[in-house]
């Protein structure tokens, strides 16, 4: 069997966007699972848009998620000698002539070309509806179609795994293929990314910049795994990692309908990977955040269980800290709607509090469980009328783990001091 050869063939025109990571993981993956070569190619013949900033970026967004070449990658500015040579031989071989200084590629007009395709079967396109082809501009630079068939061929490429978007250009290239007496390639065509109103993905539904996943504290795992449900199907499992992936993964079974990109699941996704990670690297993955937060994890007294018990109240990390911070530093303002509904009528309660917390020898979570059954029976309230009111003066919102963790997470000083603050700014 012939080895496989995939390959990734983005445009610096712009930064790595959402659909095109898609697309290299799908080509990432196949590769591995024959334990075969994935390959980067920059396609930069657009001298005008491209720019190195965007191959650097591109570079450093597959290195961040993982996705990377298994041989440095060509770029086609440094390859415009191989175009062109190969343009002189078309032209000396009668299959291609010079029109007003470019050179076209004679497209056979008879018959038709058939594209088979592993996703969406076999496609026939007229020859005749085919104009002779571009190959060269009258600058001497090369058109998209010619560089690429060039370039699949010199790297050896035995698959290619792109967007369905680029179907209709296969019959062209089928025929640069055929003129060149190159042997051809195998074609996996995946369905595009779709925002929730099942339009093209664009900025409207969401950030397409990878990127910017990263700064809001998505893991990027959790997004790969999100990004191989889009269009692909062999598992009822939501959460699983790329090794899962390379060993289930099959080109059949990746599916024809659009795929839609949808946040409240990656949130999901994201939520689940950052529940299976070890407290100590959850801390470090949050540090970053914390710092832009100005605060740090190392001046708690119990920050493995502090990050446990918060993990689960944001979607990504910058939520998470902003979750944490008003453990470690006061907070300017309550929540207004908690506020009104839970504080207002609560002095009762926050006084008794404070004066049981004076007294409390034992600064533990067990400790606090006697506290509150005792408060239960000495005030004669429901939980809600004692938690909800606590936790907003203690943290300024009504949302925290449990009552007995979040006073234990607080030093003693802290918990007696917000407790007296919240009393005052009632009174």
């Amino acid at each position: 069997m012939v080895d496989v050869v995939t390959r990734f063939a983005p445009s610096p025109t712009g930064y790595l966007h959402i659909g095109g990571v898609r697309t290299a993981l799908f080509n990432y993956v196949f590769a591995k699972k024959f334990k075969g070569k994935f390959l980067v190619r920059i396609e930069d013949t657009d001298k005008e848009r491209s720019k190195e900033e965007y191959i650097k970026a591109i570079m450093d967004g597959l290195n961040w998620v993982g996705i990377q070449p298994d041989l440095e990658p060509i770029k086609q500015s440094d390859r415009y000698d191989v175009y062109q040579k190969e343009a002189s031989r078309l032209v000396e071989e009668g299959k291609a002539y010079k029109d007003e200084g470019a050179v076209r590629l004679k497209v056979d007009k008879d018959g038709s070309t058939l594209v088979d395709d592993q996703v969406y079967g076999e496609i026939e396109f007229l020859n005749k509806e085919l104009d002779d082809l571009v190959i060269l501009r009258s600058d001497g630079s090369p058109t998209y179609h010619f560089c690429n068939v060039i370039d699949d061929e010199f790297q050896n490429v035995t698959h290619i795994i792109r967007g369905e978007d680029h179907l209709p250009n296969t019959p062209k290239q089928i025929q640069i293929v055929k003129a060149l007496n190159y042997s051809g390639f195998q074609y996996v065509h995946l369905p595009l990314v779709l925002g929730e109103d099942r339009k093209r993905l664009s900025k409207r539904h969401a950030a397409t910049d990878l990127m910017s996943y990263k700064e809001e504290g998505y893991l990027p795992e959790a997004l790969l795994n999100m990004l191989a449900k889009l269009g692909w199907s062999n598992t009822t499992e939501d959460i699983f990692s790329i090794e899962d992936l390379i060993k289930l993964f099959e080109a059949n079974d990746i599916q024809r309908a659009g795929a839609v990109f949808d946040k409240e699941r990656l949130n999901f996704i994201n939520q689940s990977h950052l529940a299976m990670k070890q407290d100590e690297e959850l801390i470090s993955l949050l540090e970053p955040f914390n710092n832009k937060n100005n605060f740090s994890l190392s001046s708690h007294h119990d920050p493995n269980r502090l990050v446990r018990l918060c993990i689960g109240s944001g979607n990504n990390l910058s939520e998470v800290s902003v979750f944490i911070k008003p453990f470690l530093c006061d907070f300017k303002e309550y929540n207004d709607e908690d506020f009104k509904k839970h504080l207002l009528e609560s002095r009762k309660v926050l006084e008794y509090f404070c004066r049981s917390i004076e007294n409390i020898k034992s600064w533990t979570e067990s400790a606090f469980d006697e506290v509150i059954e005792q408060a239960k029976n000495d005030l004669g309230l429901p939980m809600p009328k004692i938690g909800l009111p606590l936790r907003v003066a203690l943290l300024g919102k009504a949302k925290s783990p449990p009552l007995n963790s979040t006073l234990y997470l607080l030093t003693k000083e802290k918990a007696i001091e917000r407790l007296n603050s919240a009393i005052n700014t009632i009174s």
